[in-house]
């Protein structure tokens, strides 16, 4: 189900009973896995493939060619960035642009941002408001400014 508002640029392929909420934006080349929801106010970018049974909540921003695994959640204002230079307008110099990655099961708090290049690891549970800096190991409870390992996720 596609509501009200939402966007779809060409190429994007959607799964069986999966949802795309109000005003919610995906890019070029997009795939969402069946059962997957997607909140309203969401920006899918470019190549960006979301698993099955994912939800993403509202107002997050999933960067270019981000990798979301089968069951993970994302809370609500999520952010990721895929450039680990910050070079993108200097003509002199290619960007390098890697997105980051979740892996099946990872959950990631309301309001986190998940930079360049990071895996969140497997059913690895990462507190909300973290700045992710590096990758979070499979089942481990994450959080902070920057993100640290606390232990194991419940």
């Amino acid at each position: 189900m596609v509501r009200a508002g939402a966007v779809l640029y060409a190429g994007v392929r959607i799964g069986a009973d999966a949802v795309v909420g109000h005003g919610t934006l995906l890019r070029a080349g997009v795939q969402v896995g069946a059962d997957t929801y997607l909140g309203h106010q969401l920006t899918v970018e470019r190549a960006s493939r979301i698993g099955r049974n994912v939800r993403c909540s509202p107002g997050s921003h999933l960067t270019g060619a981000t990798h979301i695994a089968d069951r993970v959640f994302l809370g609500a204002g999520i952010r990721t960035i895929n450039d680990k230079r910050l070079i993108w307008r200097d003509p002199h110099r290619r960007p390098v642009l890697v997105a980051p990655r979740f892996d099946i099961g990872a959950k990631v708090g309301s309001g986190s941002v998940v930079l360049a290049g990071v895996t969140i690891g497997e059913y690895a549970l990462v507190g909300a408001g973290s700045l992710v800096t590096r990758d979070v190991p499979a089942r481990t409870l994450a959080f902070g400014h920057p993100a640290r390992v606390h232990g194991d996720a419940p």
